[in-house]
């Protein structure tokens, strides 16, 4: 199927350049939207939303932010370190949003099992289910992500 130009351009946006230096697509060969597509898809058969993910991501990235560099237990077994690169960055889907230069990393105590992401990360996912393509620095695997940030129950969707 033919890329609409706004498709390009939103390519355009992901790739190496003005935004990133290594990008936002890596090594993945699937346009964005397949890229995005997938991801929904793993979501939804983890029961979840992008909303309810980002929020326990920026809620892990709080509650790091009072270790000052150092890392913070929360809810007894995920150790969260955040490190402030400061400045900003702007997100690539052009929504005008900007997001600060800081990087979470959160160490499952129990498993060893370790993820990093940075605050526009979190935007991505929240905003635009944007996950980012595999090969990515800051690809995220959303079933990984899931498991890894233990979504406490309380805030899982409800079935109607």
């Amino acid at each position: 199927m033919k890329e609409s130009p706004k498709q390009r351009d939103l390519r355009s946006s992901l790739e190496p350049g003005t935004l990133s230096g290594e990008g936002f697509l890596g090594t993945d060969k699937r346009s964005p939207a397949e890229i995005i597509q997938k991801d929904q898809e793993t979501v939804e058969s983890l029961g979840l939303t992008h909303a309810v993910i980002a929020r326990r991501m920026r809620d892990l990235t709080e509650a790091g932010k009072a270790g000052l560099g150092r890392p913070v237990v929360v809810d007894g077994a995920l150790e969260v370190t955040v490190e402030d690169a400061r400045g900003a960055i702007a997100c690539p889907f052009k929504d005008r949003a900007f997001t600060a230069k800081q990087v979470t990393e959160v160490v499952h105590t129990k498993t060893g099992q370790s993820l990093r992401w940075s605050d526009l990360n979190i935007h991505l996912i929240e905003a635009h289910g944007f996950y980012e393509g595999e090969g990515a620095p800051f690809r995220i695997d959303p079933a990984t992500l899931i498991r890894l940030i233990e979504v406490p129950s309380k805030d899982r969707p409800q079935e109607t």
